[in-house]
């Protein structure tokens, strides 16, 4: 079981998910699916874009592709036109304390996906996977929350965590960026590799490094959806079988005059209603169609046969 290797009891998960910050310890390694080396390859072989590849330092998106004249060759030409990082600007911004992200790893990484399919299973929702790649010293975001739960997991090198209690209870809307949280620190923890941080949504938190640099691998615990995005759905639906909903909005001397407080009773009436005749088994389907799309959103694209839709011959041993 993939959760196995982020939570020293994943029994735990059920009681402390999306509430309670959790630390496990000596987890061991998972350069199965993501390393150092991998990240080399990543960088200087796979050709990677923005916004798979960032850069980040102190809260400030700093890009991956500098501005130069092309070289005689041309190929910082090609390099820009394409759209691709360049690998020498990217080294020399971690030289000055960038922090390097490989985002929506999922989508290009084969070993990154695997795991991100087997916790999928062992939750039961989608996974996503972004990495960060911190020099000694360095903080790439600034404090903030994020809107889903997260396994912080270290694979090398270390990091601090300093979390701060949430806004509100499961925040809807993003963090604001500079903003100091004004809530209390609940939360000091330097991680080291094999230790993983369960960080649940709505928690500021920010990670600084000291004498030696860190690689972590965040997997997202679910997605951002709530039943906010499934009301929406129902609404959709019960749009179609109500006239009340379907009517127009009261003018504004029917709103001052108070008219339209009987317009709203007839609606929310009716709503109500219409609501409660979907049944509980179309908000079950509502929930598992949302996050099957999510999933396909996170996964691979489907390959295909070119030589097929050419109407061509591939050379023997082709897929």
């Amino acid at each position: 079981m993939a959760v196995e290797k982020l939570l020293d009891d994943p029994s735990k998960l059920k009681s402390i998910r999306d509430t309670e910050p959790y630390v496990s310890r000596d987890m061991g390694e998972l350069d199965q699916v993501f390393s150092t080396g991998l990240a080399q390859r990543l960088l200087f072989e796979r050709g990677l874009r923005t916004p798979y590849i960032r850069l980040w330092r102190h809260g400030q998106d700093i890009g991956v592709r500098k501005a130069a004249k092309p070289g005689d060759d041309g190929s910082d030409e090609r390099r820009v036109l394409s759209g691709l990082a360049d690998p020498a600007y990217v080294v020399s911004q971690m030289r000055q304390g960038a922090t390097l992200v490989f985002q929506a790893m999922s989508t290009y990484c084969p070993e990154v996906e695997a795991f991100c399919t087997e916790l999928s299973e062992d939750i039961g929702v989608p996974v996503a996977a972004n990495a960060f790649l911190t020099p000694p010293h360095s903080k790439g975001a600034e404090a903030h929350y994020d809107l889903a739960s997260i396994f912080l997991r270290q694979l090398a090198g270390s990091k601090t965590w300093r979390l701060h209690e949430p806004p509100k209870q499961w925040p809807v809307k993003r963090s604001k960026p500079g903003v100091t949280p004004q809530t209390r620190q609940c939360l000091e923890v330097t991680l080291h590799a094999g230790d993983c941080l369960y960080l649940p949504r709505g928690f500021y938190h920010e990670g600084t490094t000291a004498e030696e640099g860190s690689v972590h691998i965040a997997f997202s615990d679910g997605v951002e959806d709530n039943w906010t995005q499934i009301l929406h759905d129902a609404l959709e639906l019960v749009a179609e079988r109500s006239v009340a909903l379907r009517g127009r909005l009261p003018s504004t001397a029917e709103a001052l005059s108070g008219a339209s407080k009987e317009m709203w009773k007839e609606v929310r009436e009716d709503l109500f209603r219409t609501l409660e005749d979907l049944g509980d088994e179309v908000i079950s389907a509502l929930v598992v169609r949302r996050l099957k799309a999510r999933e396909q959103q996170l996964k691979k694209t489907e390959t295909a046969s070119l030589g097929q839709i050419l109407a061509v011959e591939s050379p023997a041993g082709d897929a």
